[in-house]
């Protein structure tokens, strides 16, 4: 992939990708942002308001994460007066641009390749997943702080998964005085939540100490948080959901229950959109880096 690369398009997303305009800005290409409406009516910079337009010239195409909220069909932006299909978009993109996108449904990710259209998943890298980590579990703290009626410090809170978020979740409220309990799968990252000064145990066991909590935080996209496990939370357990669809939390299993759950997907992009947009764009200029060498 070359470096010296010029335009770059940004179409759909958050505040994240305003602020990863000018990022890019300041790194020697020349953005321009596409599906930000209101931004653009308010005098944002960097804004074009039609597709074709924005997509000529352009050697690189960022769209946000998740790129979709539909499985492919509409591109995520909801900063746009009108919908952006993805039809409407593959139809623009050639086989000399490169695209970027946050996890990316197998659907879209086929059209492009069906194209010969280079393609790049930019939530699937590590330094994506370790840095994005931080803002997310700054979210989980400023949201646990909002609703709940104690303190963090001497709150019993369970972290279910123990992956980079799980870990940057744990880490984060158990810093501010927690108790935090890390429900996992495999036996090596229950070993880890013990040795992190956790109490590591095995998702299967969860149901067993469920009253005991103050906080339930997911971070699993699977179901693991079932009847069985909720049935046994107590009514004022405050349940936050940060997975992706189709969730770890039982959804129909908690409205049956009268439970309330807090579902806070792009936590980044709310509590931190500057770092968040800023840790895309550092991600992208790696991925366009290596691709060089």
């Amino acid at each position: 992939m070359k470096t010296d690369m010029n335009k770059a398009v940004i179409i759909g997303g958050d505040e994240r990708q305003i602020y990863m305009a000018g990022y890019f800005n300041g790194h020697g290409f020349r953005p321009e942002l596409y599906g930000f409406d209101r931004y653009r009516k308010s005098g944002g910079r960097f804004c074009v308001g039609d597709l074709e337009t924005a997509i000529k010239g352009a050697e690189i195409v960022i769209l946000p994460i998740p790129a979709s909220l539909d499985g492919g069909i509409t591109v995520n932006a909801p900063y746009s007066d009108s919908t952006i299909t993805f039809d409407s978009l593959i139809r623009l993109i050639d086989p000399d641009k490169a695209v970027f996108a946050g996890m990316m449904s197998k659907t879209m990710r086929s059209v492009f390749f069906k194209k010969g259209v280079r393609v790049y998943d930019y939530a699937d890298r590590d330094e994506f997943t370790i840095r994005n980590a931080v803002p997310t579990a700054e979210g989980v703290v400023e949201i646990a702080i909002s609703k709940l009626p104690t303190t963090i410090k001497g709150s019993k809170v369970a972290v279910t998964g123990y992956g980079k978020t799980g870990k940057a979740v744990a880490k984060s409220m158990g810093s501010l005085g927690a108790f935090v309990t890390v429900a996992a799968r495999k036996c090596s990252d229950v070993s880890q939540a013990d040795n992190d000064g956790h109490t590591g145990i095995y998702l299967r066991e969860l149901y067993k100490c469920a009253w005991e909590f103050d906080v339930l935080v997911n971070t699993v996209p699977a179901v693991v948080a079932d009847e069985k496990v909720l049935k046994n939370l107590r009514p004022d357990c405050l349940i936050l959901e940060i997975a992706s669809a189709p969730y770890g939390v039982d959804m129909n299993a908690a409205k049956a229950l009268g439970l309330e759950v807090v579902i806070a997907g792009s936590l980044p992009g709310k509590c931190a959109p500057k770092s968040a947009g800023i840790i895309i764009s550092e991600t992208i200029l790696n991925i366009i880096k290596e691709g060089s060498e």
